[in-house]
């Protein structure tokens, strides 16, 4: 990979993080964003080697491009400057769901000669914003990178040579694959966590205040998420309606199996529920634990 020019689009918490973190990898790292602010501190503070003020200078030379922007945005730039990348590059991208943006890909790209693939770390805070990047974000991420019909392997060897450079594990999955799977272990939990902040601290300003005092890491742990970006999960939920909504309707399922069980004061079941899932918890922790030598 040595010389290749990897041009970052979006610094935010993702893109900036991605500078930091292939700094050292061999690669020659361009960036852009719309505020020359940004772009003059990214290289100031070497997140970034190079810059400029006209995105398709940018993009024009690049080997790999990735695409760290909200999931309209990434739409919108494949389309305005397709025909700025050079033939044979690869174009890549962070978005949370795969199915619209990499249709819009490769229907913007291909025509010239250019390939598109999609890719999605796992990786993120409920933080936004350039300040908020350091470079360790990605480390031992898992990062799922799409695979359609049209998809060049040679391309796919390149993105995965790239997010592995920087100690991630890369997972090949199709498109509606990967959309179903995120609906169930990602996108699920902000409405969860949306819920449950709504329940909890969604009441009359006398009672607030005792709320706020009763309150503590339990409730801090599981309404982390609710902190993220309203408008980005809005997005992310939009792209991603049938998944979300299949993923969403199964909870409820079980939700009102376990209301069913407290009304029917059947505790014995209940603790017999609350045993399968701490089993399933504690497995899921085994496996990340393994999987990365450290403590989750």
């Amino acid at each position: 990979m040595e010389n290749k020019n990897i041009v970052i689009i979006g610094l935010g918490l993702l893109g900036v993080s991605l500078g930091m973190a292939l700094n050292g990898k061999g690669y020659r790292r361009l960036g852009w964003t719309r505020n020359p602010d940004v772009r003059a501190w990214a290289v100031a503070e070497n997140i970034v080697d190079e810059t400029a003020d006209d995105i398709s200078e940018i993009i024009g030379q690049a080997d790999i491009t990735v695409i760290c922007l909200p999931i309209p945005r990434i739409m919108e730039y494949l389309k305005k400057y397709a025909k700025d990348w050079k033939p044979g590059s690869v174009v890549t991208d962070i978005g949370s769901v795969k199915e619209v943006i990499v249709n819009c890909g490769e229907q913007a790209l291909a025509p010239y000669g250019v390939n598109f693939v999609g890719s999605h770390p796992m990786a993120g805070t409920e933080k936004t914003g350039p300040e908020a990047a350091f470079p360790e974000l990605y480390n031992s991420a898992e990062v799922f990178v799409t695979i359609t019909a049209q998809t060049s392997p040679d391309a796919v060897e390149q993105v995965t040579a790239m997010w592995k450079s920087i100690g991630t594990s890369v997972v090949e999955l199709g498109l509606q694959a990967h959309d179903m799977l995120v609906a169930h272990t990602s996108h699920i939990s902000h409405i969860l966590a949306l819920s449950l902040t709504e329940a909890v601290l969604d009441c009359d300003e006398a009672d607030l205040k005792l709320r706020f005092s009763g309150c503590a890491t339990g409730f801090r742990d599981t309404s982390r998420i609710t902190s993220s970006s309203p408008s980005m999960w809005r997005e992310i939920i939009e792209n991603n309606q049938p998944a979300v909504l299949a993923t969403v309707k199964e909870f409820e399922k079980r939700w009102l199996k376990l209301i069913d069980i407290i009304e029917n004061k059947d505790y014995d079941k209940l603790e017999t529920e609350f045993a399968h899932g701490k089993k399933l918890r504690d497995s899921w922790i085994d496996y990340k634990n393994s999987k990365h030598n450290c403590k989750w």
